[in-house]
């Protein structure tokens, strides 16, 4: 009886894990309903989520170049999903498959991946859809939904 490839072997990680400073200031962003990109100095790339180096030319982005995004943005590319993580390691199947989709947000260089609400195709337009309870965490931004 072996272990074949997809069944894996029981595997447990015990660690602390620090999102950073820049991550946190995204995160908490959400707490006033903003999204945060880091703009580059050198050469203007916008990613989002912010990072401290840029993707593009490897510059040192400062906190101090932080920009505020509208949160509106395009579809670039979809795909449906028939499950979710369950945030320990497995999935969980979905009753109805959802949206996911890379959302070029304006103002951005980059995408952001989320989930969509609606009939979306590529080039539709998208907005956040925020938590009733906003905490400043991840969960507070649920989705993106069509503009009508």
């Amino acid at each position: 009886m072996g272990v074949d490839r997809y069944s894996g072997l029981p595997f447990v990680a015990r660690f602390r894990w620090n999102v950073g400073k820049t991550m946190e200031k995204f995160y908490r962003s959400f707490a006033e309903k903003k999204i945060l990109a880091a703009r580059c100095e050198k050469c203007g790339y916008t990613v989002v989520p912010p990072r401290q180096i840029c993707p593009k030319c490897y510059s040192t982005i400062s906190e101090e170049n932080l920009v505020e995004l509208s949160g509106k943005g395009v579809v670039e590319s979809l795909t449906e999903v028939a499950f979710k993580l369950d945030g320990k390691g497995g999935y969980i199947w979905l009753e109805k498959p959802e949206l996911l989709a890379a959302i070029r947000l304006e103002g951005a260089s980059s995408t952001i991946f989320a989930r969509v609400e609606g009939e979306a195709k590529v080039g539709s337009e998208v907005e956040p859809v925020w938590a009733e309870k906003i905490e400043g965490k991840p969960s507070d931004l649920i989705s993106f939904k069509v503009v009508e």
